[in-house]
């Protein structure tokens, strides 16, 4: 895969629609525009994008181009000559408009010949000014005198980042990993020309690729020659011109900055001049910014402390590494944890080994700062510093982190041979067992292994320790409500790593068996800090346990934060955990398409990250969202890669009833409705079976919505008596409403059921379950379309805002349902009704009677189920657009 090598003016304008207009008006106004910014950020393609569209109103562009002043004296012979020659053509009756890159840098006669000129009426002049350069004073009079107006451009925002960067690369329904996203968009700081070098380069060099329809960073991102040639020329620029220091002074105080990354500023004073770091910052090179009340010195622009280290000779990286890290270690202002773990990548960069108590530190230090690579490397200098039990087990989550689980668990399985006490042997087992069942999916071994220390073990604390990760495994492999037994009773003397563990499985367990409070309840035993890796899957429980209680906002939110948190530090594992909770709260609502791109993603990270147990877990997730959106083909290819349908595949945590309700909306999406019933049912029955009879009540609900109602609703009445929380009551009410019997023989109306099935509807739509609530709409309309059509159109109405805002997707109660048959005239009048037009304004518009369009109107409001223009306007975007 290749991204074409686009010019700046072949790139999408995104972000700039207001600087556009300000320009188009200007040229109505004023006789000029002057447009500033740092290099890079844009001027050149705004300014692309306003000529195309005076090109287009019939305006002739002309291009000046100036250079820099030299210490040899400058003659701006060729700008002369070039604005001469655009000045006349304008003086003979051509509308032009003269572009003039680097205004900065015209001489005083060039400026003096535009200002005789400037306010002409066949003339424009736009001029693009760098900023923290030097100008010529007369620039700025030209704005002071109200001859041209100015726009001071700013960097692109992140999200404008992102979007360019998305639409570079995207095609077809493609996505753009979230940690590719963000490490371009922090290495760009907002700089055009930075990022489209860096996303064509990464693709060219093979550092971003895409593999299942996810974009990628395999490697560290790279910097062409030509980018880097820019940086240096932008740096040798500022150290001619600089006022107070020399070059030497100014090559080690950028080089200091590049190496630390970002420094607190009273560091970077015991090694930098503060009078050259605020030269630095007034020229645009170097920015303070305070982060937690702290002064922090770093790049503008971070792409230039990357081309400065890697311009950096061997000797002089260790001396200033070693510069560095004393200061860090020296200072008083702001040290902590970021800057002990700097402080010690240094020193080992500079080749000086650590003592052991300091890497070991650091290691464990890192999980917040740095990618797990950087962590694995620290963890690495620890064991060869002598850190013998503490490093080799750091290392070794590294490992699993980075999804090397074969040479963690090799790691592992030897610390524990080596363990001489009980308190490392307990610690060793449950590192052991933590990554056999959650990476490498053998959770029969962990038992055994951990059932055998547990014999073995002398202190009785410990041993119930290990009890407590025996209740992990037992919840792992189908048996919670023999976990739950095991466990609750121990929570109270328990502790640390353990206490951390035991509480995240009884909050799993309690919660898959509908035991929301208690599960609620062991979540709030431990708040580990954010530094320590176990945080991961309480949060994650934390997330499933909130959607469960029907407040999706809120687990959204929670995985939101906690995915971006993982993006930030590099942390693919945590990314794919929480990109996972978050489609899976997506799918929950009914988001299908929204669902597919989060779920898809930590599907790529799961199996790329070697992740045996999550990945089909999460391949189950995106198969369901995949056959809610209706992309049959797609969903069977993601059963098939991953091998779903297999019988035999791993059961952890109640993965057969999770794969069987794939499989089941899976038969749903390619039409075979009858298949789709019978392996939600059997879904439920596998859930049931284990006691997660949240799951299975889910699991007959979704069969009752393929038709299976009457036959699901006993059992579903049994599970609603175990299971606790308002939003079962809904989900139960929706089963009701399906078995209702209808007919000439019932005692209940169509009417009645109909009643029920919006008031359900309202209910599932205030916990946010917005695919349910479309459902139970379409049904009351489906009910009504006879009896009270004006009725029906309402609740049709609402189905469709819903199925709308969940991107239309395709299920058994939905098919068949299609917007409101609006004529192509009906529509045309329903838009324009709804922008606030008047029936007269209306009427001359389309050229009817004013009675035409209320008769019209009338019309369109009984087919939308409304009365009101009030509600004509809010489906604007839904049902008119």
């Amino acid at each position: 895969m290749t991204v074409e090598r686009r010019t700046i003016g072949d790139l999408p304008l995104i972000g700039r629609a207001d600087e556009l207009k300000r320009i188009m008006d200007a040229a109505r106004t004023y006789g000029g525009m002057a447009v500033q910014a740092a290099p890079g950020v844009g001027r050149t393609r705004l300014l692309t994008e306003a000529v195309r569209s005076l090109v287009h109103l019939g305006w002739h562009p002309h291009r000046v181009v100036t250079v820099m002043p030299t210490g040899t004296g400058f003659v701006p012979v060729e700008s002369d000559r070039a604005l001469a020659a655009a000045l006349a053509e304008a003086h003979s009756g051509r509308r032009t408009v003269v572009v003039i890159d680097d205004a900065q840098w015209l001489a005083d006669s060039t400026i003096e010949l535009l200002a005789r000129r400037i306010g002409s009426k066949d003339l424009f002049i736009l001029l693009s000014v760098s900023a923290g350069r030097r100008r010529t004073p007369v620039l700025d009079g030209l704005w002071k005198d109200g001859l041209v107006d100015r726009i001071d451009l700013e960097p692109l925002t992140p999200e404008q980042s992102r979007s360019l960067m998305e639409s570079m690369l995207r095609r077809d329904d493609e996505i753009v990993d979230s940690a590719a996203l963000f490490a371009v968009t922090a290495l760009s700081a907002g700089n055009l020309v930075v990022l489209r070098d860096l996303v064509t380069t990464a693709v060219e060099r093979q550092a971003l690729t895409v593999s299942s329809r996810v974009w990628r960073l395999t490697s560290p991102l790279p910097v062409s020659a030509g980018l880097a040639d820019v940086v240096r020329d932008h740096l040798a620029e500022v150290v001619a011109l600089a006022d107070y220091a020399t070059a030497t002074e100014i090559a080690d105080a950028l080089d200091i900055v590049a190496l630390a990354g970002s420094l607190a500023f009273g560091a970077a004073a015991a090694v930098i001049d503060p009078r050259l770091i605020e030269e630095l910052e007034s020229v645009g090179v170097l920015t303070v910014r305070t982060e937690h009340n702290v002064d922090r010195v770093t790049f503008a622009t971070p792409i230039t402390a990357q081309v400065r280290t890697e311009d950096m000779a061997t000797l002089r990286r260790r001396r200033l590494s070693l510069t560095v890290a004393d200061a860090l270690d020296a200072s008083t202002d702001g040290l902590g944890p970021r800057e002990r773990v700097t402080a010690a990548l240094l020193r080992i960069h500079a080749g000086v080994a650590l003592d052991a108590q300091t890497a070991v530190e650091a290691a464990r230090l890192s999980w917040r700062f740095v990618p797990p690579e950087t962590t694995l490397e620290l963890a690495s200098a620890a064991a060869a510093a002598g850190g013998g039990f503490d490093a080799q087990l750091i290392l070794a989550t590294a490992e699993s982190q980075l999804g090397l689980t074969e040479s963690a668990q090799q790691r592992l399985d030897e610390l524990l041979r080596g363990s001489d006490n009980d308190i490392r042997r307990a610690t060793a087992v449950r590192a052991c067992t933590d990554n056999m069942v959650l990476r490498l999916a053998d959770p029969t071994r962990a038992l055994a292994l951990n059932s055998s220390t547990e014999l073995a073990i002398v202190d009785p604390g410990v041993r119930s320790q290990l009890r407590a990760q025996r209740g992990l495994m037992m919840h792992a492999i189908g048996d919670t409500a023999g976990a739950l037994a095991l466990l609750e009773p121990l929570m109270d003397d328990l502790e640390g790593a353990t206490l951390i563990s035991a509480s995240f499985a009884v909050a799993a367990g309690a919660t898959v068996v509908g035991r929301l409070s208690a599960a609620f309840s062991a979540l709030a035993r431990v708040q580990p800090g954010p530094d320590n890796p176990a945080a991961t899957v309480l949060d994650l429980t934390r997330c499933f346990t909130i959607a469960c209680a029907g407040n999706f906002e809120e687990a959204s939110a929670l995985a939101r934060y906690r995915y971006d948190e993982a993006v930030e530090q590099f942390s693919p594992l945590q990314q794919a955990w929480f990109g996972w909770a978050r489609g899976g709260v997506l799918l929950s609502q009914g988001h299908a398409t929204d669902a597919i791109r989060w779920c898809s993603e930590a599907y790529t990270l799961a199996g790329t990250l070697g992740q045996r147990s999550m990945e089909p877990m999460v391949a189950c997730d995106l198969v369901r969202a995949l056959a809610l959106a209706g992309r049959a083909e797609e969903a069977s290819a993601v059963i098939e890669a991953a091998d779903l349908d297999n019988p035999a595949s791993p059961a952890l945590f109640g993965a057969r009833g999770t794969r069987l309700a794939a499989l089941g909306w899976a038969a749903a999406a390619r039409g075979d409705v009858d298949r789709a019933r019978e392996l939600l049912i059997a879904s439920a029955e596998a859930h049931a079976a284990i006691d997660h009879h949240l799951p299975a009540l889910f699991s007959y609900v979704d069969a009752a919505r393929c038709g299976a109602a009457a036959a699901v609703l006993a059992p579903v009445h049994h599970l609603a008596g175990l299971i606790e929380g308002d939003l079962v009551r809904t989900e139960v009410r929706m089963v009701e409403v399906l078995a209702s019997p209808l007919g000439s023989d019932s005692a209940v109306s169509e009417q009645a059921v109909a009643e029920r099935a919006v008031s359900v509807a309202a209910s599932a739509e205030k916990h946010g379950l917005d695919l349910h609530a479309a459902e139970m709409y379409f049904h009351a309309r489906n009910l009504l379309v006879r009896s009270n059509p004006r009725a029906a159109a309402t609740a049709g109405r609402q189905g469709h805002v819903l199925t709308e805002r969940c991107g239309h997707p395709s299920t058994p109660l939905l098919r068949g349902t299609r917007d409101p048959a609006l004529t192509t005239r009906e529509r045309q009048i329903a838009t324009l009704a709804a922008s606030g037009l008047s029936n007269r304004d209306i009427a001359d518009a389309v050229v009817l009677s004013i009675r035409t369009v209320e008769t019209h109107l009338n019309r369109i409001f009984g087919k939308l189920g409304i009365s009101t223009r009030a509600e004509l306007t809010s489906l604007r975007g839904s049902l008119l657009d």
